[in-house]
C-alpha cells in the first residue's frame, strides 16, 4: 500500500512538472495572429485565454490559445471570439 501511494505521488509531480514546463514554454512563445484559412497543426491544446472585462459584457474579444503542434513545438495563436459571458445562459 505504501509502495502505491509513493507512486501516486511520483506521478502527480511528473504530471505538474510537465504541465508546468508546458505553460513556461507558451509564455515564451511569440503570439501569432490567426488569419481566415490559415492550416493548424494542433496535437495538444495547453489553454486557452481570453481578455476579461465585466463578467456581463457580451461581444468581441482577444483570446490566445497556447498548444503544442504534432512535432512538439509549442505555439500560441491570438484570435478574436465572442466572449464566454455571450453563451452563458443568454
Amino acid at each position: 500500500m505504501k509502495a502505491l501511494h509513493l507512486g501516486s505521488a511520483c506521478l502527480l509531480a511528473a504530471i505538474a512538472t510537465f504541465s508546468s514546463l508546458g505553460a513556461q514554454a507558451a509564455d515564451s512563445t511569440p503570439v501569432e495572429q490567426y488569419h481566415y484559412g490559415q492550416k493548424l497543426d494542433v496535437k495538444q491544446v495547453i489553454a486557452i485565454h481570453e481578455d476579461s472585462g465585466s463578467p456581463f459584457d457580451c461581444g468581441i474579444v482577444e483570446a490566445r490559445m497556447d498548444y503544442l503542434d504534432s512535432h512538439g513545438q509549442a505555439h500560441s495563436l491570438g484570435y478574436r471570439k465572442f466572449a464566454t459571458n455571450c453563451n452563458e445562459g443568454g
